[in-house]
């Protein structure tokens, strides 16, 4: 089978779409969750699925070149390892690690989460039977509280303690768990049994740990919302790059991304004339339309298609107009007329990431990681 297309390094990527990553902002929103903490609580950063599709390389060499955080969080191991391969030092989190990649996981060092009992041995037998000389290797347990996603069982807890005494190669660097529901104070109620919970496993282990174990049960919005639990970490993702479901929060925090393109043909065309694929857009009147270089392959979802969404040119707002195509992009400029390699802004302008997931039916999160590879992200201050 022939290797998957993989696109330029960023540097390289000459494609005129762009994802420009404000470190200023990032600083800030960091610098803001940072003096909602103890001194001596500190920050995992959440860097997956490219940092929700900012940009993970950039991103972790900023916040280890300045030391802004203490740990690094991402999904799977091929993550961890582009990460190390570009230098970076800093602890890395892996929170979904495959048993097939434990070879790989401890060549860079990474550190994975362990969530079922049967991972935690084959792990164990991994380190027995390769002989190395790692002393005890770092792991982090975590237990299901009631996301009922990942997470060792409440009722396993004993089993886990016997591991514990048990253990051959590794040790405990921290114990976590994650709420289904922190940003929502309808489900406070729920959030605080969780972390309830929490507490019970935190002291049913503690003699049981070292001195240098971690306990970290809060993500961005628990961080704000709860923060009689911050214990010694805290995981911040989503918040870093500037959004939250949590109304009083999201006034503290900078828009990070701003996402463009540019105008790659301006045309008139007369009232009755059909615009796009399946003739969807129709001119109402005579009018300008411009041709973006950008489509649903660069993250531009189809469903913005016929007038759901406005882009901006000039600071000024303009409809989609017809059906989004996989690389181009229709707009109605109405009486105005735009040159091309005029400069568009899809969002992080006069609309916000989180105008631009609603428009779509759905979280910032998915809006943000939709963003193509090949779309060049920049970091920028």
């Amino acid at each position: 089978m022939k290797e998957a297309h993989s696109y330029l390094p960023e540097a390289d990527k000459l494609h005129l779409s762009r994802l420009m990553v404000s470190a200023s902002a990032i600083r800030h929103n960091l610098s803001f969750f940072r003096q909602l903490l103890a001194k001596e609580t500190g920050i995992m950063l959440v860097v997956k699925a490219s940092a929700y599709g900012n940009g993970a390389l950039e991103i972790a060499q900023l916040v280890q070149e300045e030391k802004l955080v203490e740990y690094l969080a991402v999904a799977d191991v091929d993550e961890g390892i582009e990460l190390r391969k570009a230098g970076i030092e800093l602890p890395i989190l892996i929170l979904n690690p495959s048993r097939l990649a434990f070879q790989e996981l401890v060549e860079y060092c990474l550190e994975p989460e362990i969530h079922h009992l049967s991972l935690l041995v084959d792990f164990e037998a991994y380190l027995c039977a390769a002989k190395l000389n790692q002393g005890n290797y770092p792991v982090h347990l975590k237990f299901n509280t009631g996301m009922n996603r990942f997470g060792l069982e409440l009722n396993e807890l004993e089993q886990v303690k016997s591991l514990i005494k048990n253990r051959k190669g590794w040790e405990v660097r921290s114990v976590m768990t994650h709420l289904s529901c922190s940003g929502d104070p309808s489900e406070d109620e729920f959030s605080l049994k969780q972390l309830s919970l929490f507490k019970e496993v935190v002291e049913s282990l503690k003699t049981l740990l070292p001195d240098s174990c971690f306990f970290h049960p809060l993500n961005s919005d628990g961080i704000f919302r709860f923060p009689e639990h911050h214990y010694q970490m805290v995981r911040l993702g989503i918040g870093v790059y500037g959004a939250t479901s949590v109304p009083a929060l999201k006034k503290q925090l900078k828009p990070v991304c701003r996402f463009t393109c540019r105008i790659s043909q301006t045309r008139k065309v007369k009232k009755g004339a059909s615009i796009g694929y399946g003739r969807k857009g129709m001119a109402e009147k005579d009018t300008n339309i411009a041709t973006l270089a950008i489509g649903y392959a660069d993250g531009l979802n189809r469903n913005l298609s016929d007038g759901r969404w406005q882009v901006e040119i000039n600071q000024k707002l303009y409809p989609i107009i017809g059906t989004i195509c996989m690389d181009i992009t229709m707009v109605d400029l109405g009486d105005d007329w735009y040159e091309p390699q005029t400069e568009v802004t899809i969002f992080g302008g006069v609309n916000d990431i989180h105008e631009y997931a609603k428009a779509q039916g759905t979280i910032t999160y998915e809006a943000m990681t939709n963003i193509s590879a090949r779309v060049k992200r920049m970091l920028i201050d």
